[in-house]
């Protein structure tokens, strides 16, 4: 969801940089990027270290809480996103999302938008064990649709999230926000593609080419 579906990646990571200077704390781009695509408890582990400790942690967190309610948590959809989701829908696709993100913040912010009644299940990274980049979210979200991994294709912006995607056995399209695939990544994905937009663009005409013949 957060850098596939939504814009929301740049934005929070400029509010966490900024609530950090807020309290004295130097936050970089570099050390938000190892967040992406991780599980939310990952993430805090990860996040705590990088600021020295739980105190300076939860200082950040308050101020990266606040800036977001400023904005009413609300991010915008990326470009392609609806066009996609129509053209899914038209052609009888089921559609589900595998978020790393708590439940509620994937039904808020996708309700949001207005584009939740697209997607048939919703899989939160607080139904598994362990977060991306292992496999569990998307073999969790296969499972809930009732389909093997090689009827299905993942959209992910991630290194974490591809990975997760690849290990499930997917295809993995790879529309890169803050950071650009790993040759590993690269090398094991069905594509990658610089936006939904442009590969709209390559699904269309391939079905085009599939009706004439």
């Amino acid at each position: 969801m957060d850098g596939l579906l939504i814009d929301s990646e740049r934005i929070i990571m400029q509010a966490c940089i900024s609530a950090a200077q807020q309290v004295g704390i130097t936050y970089t781009q570099a050390e938000y990027v190892e967040l992406i695509g991780r599980a939310g408890p990952d993430s805090t582990r990860i996040m705590t270290a990088q600021l020295g400790g739980t105190e300076r942690f939860n200082l950040v967190m308050q101020g990266l809480d606040a800036q977001l309610a400023s904005l009413n948590n609300t991010f915008p959809l990326k470009p392609g996103v609806r066009a996609l989701l129509q053209h899914y829908q038209a052609c009888n696709i089921i559609c589900s999302v595998a978020s790393s993100s708590a439940t509620h913040h994937i039904t808020q912010r996708l309700n949001q938008v207005g584009v939740i009644d697209y997607f048939h299940q919703i899989t939160s990274g607080q139904e598994v064990e362990r977060g991306k980049p292992n496999p569990d979210i998307y073999l969790l979200a296969i499972k809930k649709l009732g389909l093997p991994a090689d009827a299905c294709i993942a959209f992910e912006d991630s290194e974490m999230g591809a990975r997760a995607a690849i290990a499930a056995g997917l295809k993995v399209v790879v529309v890169p926000d803050l950071i650009q695939p790993s040759d590993f990544v690269t090398k094991h994905s069905y594509q990658v593609v610089d936006s939904l937009v442009s590969y709209l663009d390559l699904a269309q005409a391939q079905l085009k080419r599939h009706n004439r013949l």
